[in-house]
């Protein structure tokens, strides 16, 4: 079995107005969003967000977190997907809360007669370890079925469990959302490849999965004193998803700590990122996935500028920043050449450490 993850994304003309909508509901509530990342480097040097950049980056900082993250009903309202990341370890109590719930939806959905298994890192966690990785963000369950008035019976089912969304990409079903006090459980619809009749798999935001064998009909197995439903030929499954070294236990990357990571916004092709950033004297940290450490005044203050995307915040001080990551970010280029390998990269446990144990 092999597995191919798809990207996608929209054509340029549709960045500048989901940036505009995005940034409109956040300006609502005074959130200050700072441009940065590949976005800034274009504004600056060229005048203009760069061509290929579908994703567009904004720094949050922690004063504005809860009201940030708090934001994902409106966000949904105007038409995004959502996805929240927290990054850290969580305690035991979480992760067998985490554990009874996938159970307790698989038992659900059983009873409504919808086929469905395990998918992504719980499966992966379940069937190796037994349990749930201790820095697991969110889970996942894979539906046979892609029918709408179905997902909405599963939603309604399943409503008391917590905060549900359905999400739907036009005509395509791409599944439901469960929002509890501390888990985010995505059920994903069953798709096979409208482009490629060869393929199975599901989407999520901007990603589509795409397996080259089918993952139902699933198999309900013993596992760890657990009835797991798990995709068919699922070892085949989990080599394909997570390599030959599948089998080998996870690397913690935190001793103790969890924080928000950030907030992705998806609609219509473009990626709309909120990123938290922590100030701790001279310094400021981020995950994206790794922690990267620059001098704060890389981005503060800053001021409000008119740009061709809508008036922006904007780093008084860019060059700091863009000089540490894209190197010679001066000069023109006609397509992506990456950022440099930057010195200011730390340890993730390094940064959380710095996070947790300073006051801000």
């Amino acid at each position: 079995m092999q597995y191919r993850l798809n990207k996608r994304y929209s054509d340029y003309a549709s960045v500048h107005e989901i940036s505009k909508l995005a940034l409109s509901i956040s300006d609502q509530y005074q959130i200050e969003a700072v441009m940065i990342g590949g976005s800034l480097l274009g504004l600056v040097r060229d005048g203009d967000l760069l061509p290929w950049d579908k994703d567009v980056d904004f720094a949050v900082f922690e004063k504005d977190v809860e009201k940030t993250f708090a934001l994902e009903g409106e966000f949904r309202a105007a038409g995004f997907e959502c996805r929240l990341h927290y990054l850290g370890v969580r305690s035991n109590q979480s992760l067998d809360k985490g554990k009874a719930l996938l159970l307790e939806l698989q038992r659900r959905l059983n009873d409504i007669n919808v086929e469905n298994c395990q998918v992504n890192g719980g499966l992966l966690n379940l069937y190796r370890d037994g349990d749930l990785f201790s820095e697991s963000q969110a889970l996942s369950m894979l539906l046979n079925t892609n029918d709408i008035d179905k997902m909405s019976e599963v939603k309604k089912h399943i409503s008391d469990l917590g905060d549900t969304y359905l999400n739907i990409d036009g005509d395509f079903t791409k599944g439901v959302i469960l929002i509890t006090d501390e888990w985010r459980i995505n059920l994903f619809c069953y798709h096979q490849n409208p482009d490629n009749q060869d393929e199975f798999g599901w989407s999520d935001l901007n990603c589509d999965h795409w397996f080259s064998a089918p993952l139902f009909p699933a198999h309900t197995l013993s596992v760890h004193g657990m009835t797991l439903n798990l995709p068919n030929d699922f070892e085949g499954h989990l080599l394909a998803r997570f390599g030959k070294n599948w089998q080998k236990p996870s690397t913690p990357q935190f001793s103790s700590g969890r924080v928000e990571g950030w907030m992705q916004l998806y609609k219509d092709g473009v990626m709309v990122d909120y990123i938290v950033h922590y100030a701790r004297g001279e310094k400021t940290y981020w995950f994206e996935p790794a922690a990267n450490v620059i001098s704060t005044k890389g981005f503060l203050p800053a001021t409000l500028e008119d740009t061709p995307a809508g008036k922006l915040l904007m780093p008084v001080y860019p060059e700091i920043f863009l000089s540490e990551h894209y190197g010679d970010w001066k000069t023109p280029v006609k397509s992506w050449n990456g950022a440099v390998d930057n010195p200011t990269i730390v340890e993730s446990d390094l940064a959380m450490q710095a996070i947790i144990n300073t006051n801000s």
